[in-house]
Parts: C-alpha cells; structure tokens; sequence
C-alpha cells in the first residue's frame, strides 16, 4: 500500500470509529432533547457550570440539552423531581455538595435518598472552601478568628446562605471549643454586601461564589479547606496548617441521573461529559469561575460521591448540625 493510500486508510478508519462511538452514545439515549435541572436560580455558579455543560455536552452528543432552574428548599424541589423523573437519561441534574450529601447529613427528613435515588454520571469540578473576611478586617487567620470568638461567647458573626457555610463554620466552632452568631442569608449573593461591608465577621463560601471579590480586594481569604494549598491561592494556608488537621472539606458539582437509568446510557453521557471536560475553552472557563476540572473515569466518580455522604455525615455528627 502507498504512503499516501495508507495515511487516507488511517484518516477513514478513526473517522468511522469516531462515527461508530457517535452512534453507539446516540442510540443508548432516548429521542429529542435531554434537559438539565438545576437546584438553584439562574445566574448562580451552579447554573453557570450547568449551562456550560449543556452546551459542551450536548455538542458532544448531537443532542440540545435545556437547562431547566427549580430553586427552592434547599434543592429538594429538583431533587425530587429528578427521583420521579423517567430512567431513560432524558433528565439529568447539576448537584452541589450540599444538595447530594450535606442535606441527607443534616436535616431529619428530606425526599430523597441520594446513594438509592440518583447514579452520578461525572464529577465536573471541584474546589477548596475558602474562610473569607471584609478587606479591612484585622482578621487575618483561622487562630484570630479562634481568638476573638473566645473573647466572649457569641462575639464574632459569621454569614451563611447555604447548608455547607453553616456547616463548615458549625464544625470550627465545635472544634475550637468557641461559640459565634450565625447570621442566615437568601444564598451567597446575598450575604456578600453584608460581608464586604464588615457587618458580618467572616464567612465560608467556595471560590465559584467570590473569586471576582477576591481578585477586587474587597475580600481577603485567610484559609482555604484543601488537604494542600491550592493552586489558585498558593499563599494562603490551609486550616490544617493553622492547627486543625482533619479540617478537609471539598465543594464540587456532579451531574446526576435517576437510578434506574440503563448503565449503557449512564456511560454514554459519562462519556460526553468527559469529552466536554478535555476541552481547553470547558477548563478555562471552569478555571475563570474559581474551580478545577475533575477527570474522574465513572467508577471513581461514583465511588467518590459515595464517600461524600458518609464524610459529611461524620462532619455533621460532629458539629451537632441537625435540622428538623
């Protein structure tokens, strides 16, 4: 065979297994679009990196995937309607940490049980809990926040807008033997003001929340929850290095389906979103929000997920977070 024949040979071969591959994900998948819910409301960080996976996702699969926010009740309204939703990989959901495995830890009685109602399909991204503080706050780690929470019982106040800022802050308490005031908020955006402004002493919140704060100086970060330091902070510590060693926690986004649905159609959209996460543009964008890619295969994915639940379980024991 010639050089050149041989080089065309090569050339059709990868596109008709590129085609077959194309093929074998569409047919696992059921006719028309796919739709997206997302827990939150529009223009949030989780809809943001929901959006974007829509987009990529259904590139991939030659499919129009729609984006669908039902905000409310701590993400049990989409979550329920994702446990009702048909196992065919029509529906498919963008969860947080707090929706998949803080929520089951902390409240008495939810509608739904993540490990039995949901398959995770991929784990997007991932980032640190960064402790933050007003700009002009004499705060400047987790010892001074320790320090003057300890002055007098409830003398520091912290923000929350969402089950995982209460429960990060709930378990340093328990920790630091201290007691501080808990001021609840409608989610991040609006506790920010409040935050910036100093009327709240700090708050615990993922950089996909408060990066552009951060990097306008309105903001200081004076620990971030990674077992390391990370990258996009290098110069802020961990709370483990400031004398809480098992202070590890994780803020992430998965996109979910019901359990019932097909493995061979879990695979294909596990596929279609790993081919998304390779793509320079997916990981910029997802690195400009404030978090990593996660190149989880599926199997790590799902056992990763798993092992969230009973993590934040044990967090929330141990803070003595129950919500009835």
């Amino acid at each position: 065979m010639k050089k050149r024949s041989f080089c065309k040979f090569i050339t059709y071969a990868g596109l008709g297994l590129a085609l077959s591959s194309s093929i074998a994900g569409a047919q696992a998948l059921p006719d028309g679009p796919l739709r997206m819910l997302v827990p939150f409301s529009a223009g949030g960080s989780t809809d943001i990196l929901a959006r974007l996976m829509a987009k990529e996702m259904g590139e991939v699969l030659n499919k129009t995937i729609v984006v669908e926010n039902k905000p409310g009740a701590e993400g049990f309204i989409a979550a329920r309607d994702l446990k009702q939703a048909a196992p065919d990989g029509r529906t498919l959901m963008m969860v947080t940490t707090s929706v998949y495995a803080i929520n089951p830890a902390i409240f008495s009685e939810i509608p739904y049980s993540p490990g039995k109602d949901f398959k995770t399909v991929s784990v997007v991204a991932s980032s640190p809990n960064v402790f933050l503080v007003p700009a002009t706050s004499k705060l400047a780690s987790i010892q001074d926040i320790v320090k003057n929470a300890g002055v007098a019982p409830e003398s520091l106040a912290y923000a929350t807008g969402a089950t995982m800022h209460l429960l990060n802050a709930k378990w340093l308490e328990s920790m630091s033997s201290t007691k501080m005031i808990n001021i609840p908020y409608k989610g991040s955006a609006s506790a920010y003001p409040d935050l910036v402004s100093g009327r709240v002493d700090f708050m615990v919140d993922q950089p996909l929340s408060s990066m552009s704060l951060i990097r306008d100086g309105k903001l200081k970060v004076v620990a971030v929850t990674s077992e390391k330091r990370w990258n996009e902070l290098p110069n802020v510590p961990t709370v483990a290095e400031q004398g809480y060693p098992d202070f590890v926690t994780t803020s992430w986004w998965a996109v979910l389906v019901p359990s019932g649905t097909p493995d061979e159609t879990v695979q294909a959209l596990h596929q279609a979103a790993a081919k998304a996460l390779e793509k320079s543009e997916t990981i910029e964008k997802i690195k400009q929000l404030g978090a990593d890619v996660t190149d989880y295969d599926l199997n790590k994915a799902q056992s990763f997920t798993a092992d969230e639940l009973k993590k934040w379980q044990t967090i929330a024991t141990q803070a003595g977070v129950k919500i009835n």
